[in-house]
């Protein structure tokens, strides 16, 4: 009997896991007429790693341009150099990235060398993809989503997790009328 708990215990945690792992968030801008978009353009895409932010990481914004270029051409958009009615900006976290999270002092000690006796911190192991399409002619956000997941420290695990997470924001994207 206790094996079987066990065993369906186990079963419910591998079906939730996968579910919960990935969250979407999107906002559309009140001001935005969908219906009038027919062109973007790219801004220098931004990511963050273990060396800080870089523009057009070599590794990752060709990852992220291919994903959002299929869901845009999927909505009938077309990519243009200048005077587009859109302008793509996106952002990315994809490796896992320590963080400090407390300093101990001791506090009955003289503190004149600062010196403390215990740091605490954590590995962030959740990755970022936020897209943000600006309206050119109002200067507005028309439409931003934001994509977070677990990453692990494999070398280009949050790339690999890119195009699924795209997909997912751009499944919320409001629909033109016709």
């Amino acid at each position: 009997m206790t094996i079987r708990r066990f065993v369906l215990c186990l079963l419910l945690l591998t079906l939730a896991l996968p579910c919960s792992a990935r969250k979407i968030k999107t906002v559309a801008g009140t001001h935005a007429n969908f219906a009038s978009y027919k062109t973007y353009q790219w801004l220098a895409v931004k990511t963050l790693g273990k060396a800080g932010i870089v523009e057009d990481d070599p590794a990752v914004t060709p990852v992220i341009k291919d994903a959002v270029n299929r869901e845009m051409a999927a909505l009938g958009l077309t990519e243009v150099k200048e005077n587009a009615d859109l302008q793509v900006a996106a952002f990315a976290s994809t490796t896992s990235v320590p963080q400090l999270e407390a300093v101990i002092f001791p506090g009955h000690m003289d503190l004149d060398f600062a010196t403390p006796i215990a740091t605490m911190g954590r590995y962030n192991k959740e990755g970022t993809l936020a897209i943000n399409l600006i309206d050119t002619r109002t200067k507005q956000s028309a439409w931003a989503g934001l994509a977070t997941d677990s990453i692990d420290n494999k070398p280009g695990s949050g790339a690999k997790k890119i195009p699924g997470a795209t997909a997912a924001l751009f499944s919320k994207y409001p629909t033109r009328k016709k």
